[in-house]
């Protein structure tokens, strides 16, 4: 069962921004972003003062993406609609549950932010907001589209592990496994560094091209979260890791031998750069593995190159990045 994807509700809030987490400090620290809790705004909002509280929204949240219109009629008999669905309204009590206050995120974002800011004067972004749809696509659980200087999280896309009864909705569980606040920060960072790393021609991309570029995003994550640990910037658990760590020489021999690295036919090397419990390819494997082996190569560039994160970002002959980084596992 898909819950109520209303198509007003994901066009209202497709135009909104960024997300959080569960609550660990008691106030926002003056200084660090603010987070806008639209789905608080929602659930907690008697009807006859929602229209008040969302005029107050769209003063405070000024982002170009948002769409909300509570002068019209038609569109907030809509939004009580979506509020009053039943399941909605517990998909709500469980993701509030787990994420009543985002403070300890706004603290870790203002930080990785100032730093990246620091990297790229052009990574400036201004507002951030949470939102539930009770729609459970993984791939649009962070939305952040560069020329918006915007960040939209739906929250109850990292609230999964505790919708048992729901049956996860029918998530595959190395899904809901990575629908936790440990993740969030960082996947919101790495949503932001795609925004700016440049790629070649759709129709020219290689497996190549693409582990180049989130070994890009993953190095970003080395500069803006240098204290995250490895694991939780590429979303692996410790076995996860182990495993890549030892078997990275096989797994970059594999491409070699199947002439991978400059395949264009996506059929044939998904499975390496997925979301997936495992790499079919080898036993008892870590998914993803073209990120973590992009992410080596990107680091020795860096280490060979001293360039900067911009020239980085701008840098789309992944050949030659391959090349300079003399990388060898």
């Amino acid at each position: 069962m898909k819950i109520i994807r209303n198509v007003f509700i994901y066009s209202l809030l497709i135009t909104l921004v960024l997300a959080g987490c569960k609550g660990k400090d008691r106030r926002h620290n003056e200084g660090d972003i603010s987070i806008k809790r639209f789905e608080q705004i929602l659930f907690e909002t008697p009807e006859d003062k929602l229209s008040d509280a969302l005029i107050a929204f769209t003063t405070e949240f000024k982002s170009p993406l948002l769409n909300i219109y509570p002068d019209n009629p038609q569109y907030m008999a809509q939004l009580n609609d979506f509020i009053a669905d039943s399941t909605v309204r517990d998909i709500y009590r469980i993701t509030n549950g787990k994420y009543e206050n985002l403070y300890w995120l706004e603290s870790e974002l203002t930080e990785a932010l100032n730093k990246a800011q620091s990297l790229d004067d052009e990574i400036d972004y201004k507002w951030f907001a949470t939102f539930i749809s009770g729609d459970f696509d993984y791939t649009q659980r962070i939305i952040a589209p560069r020329e918006t200087k915007s960040v939209l999280v739906h929250i109850d896309q990292y609230a999964l592990g505790g919708m048992e009864k729901y049956d996860y909705f029918w998530t595959p569980m190395y899904i809901v496994e990575l629908s936790d606040s440990v993740y969030l920060a960082s996947d919101i960072m790495a949503e932001i560094a795609r925004q700016f790393t440049a790629m070649p021609d759709e129709d020219n991309v290689t497996m190549l091209d693409l582990m180049i570029a989130e070994g890009k995003v993953l190095y970003f994550l080395d500069q803006v979260m240098p204290k995250k640990e490895d694991r939780l910037k590429i979303r692996y658990t410790e076995e996860q890791m182990n495993w890549m760590k030892a078997n990275e020489s096989n797994v970059w021999a594999y491409f070699i031998k199947n002439n991978l690295l400059y395949e264009k036919d996506y059929s044939r090397y998904h499975n390496f750069v997925d979301e997936a419990p495992k790499t079919n390819a080898f036993k008892d494997s870590a998914p993803r593995t073209t990120h973590y082996i992009g992410w080596q190569i990107v680091r020795s560039y860096m280490t060979a190159t001293k360039c900067s994160m911009k020239e980085l970002f701008e840098n789309t002959d992944s050949q030659n990045i391959l090349q300079v980084s003399k990388y060898k596992p």
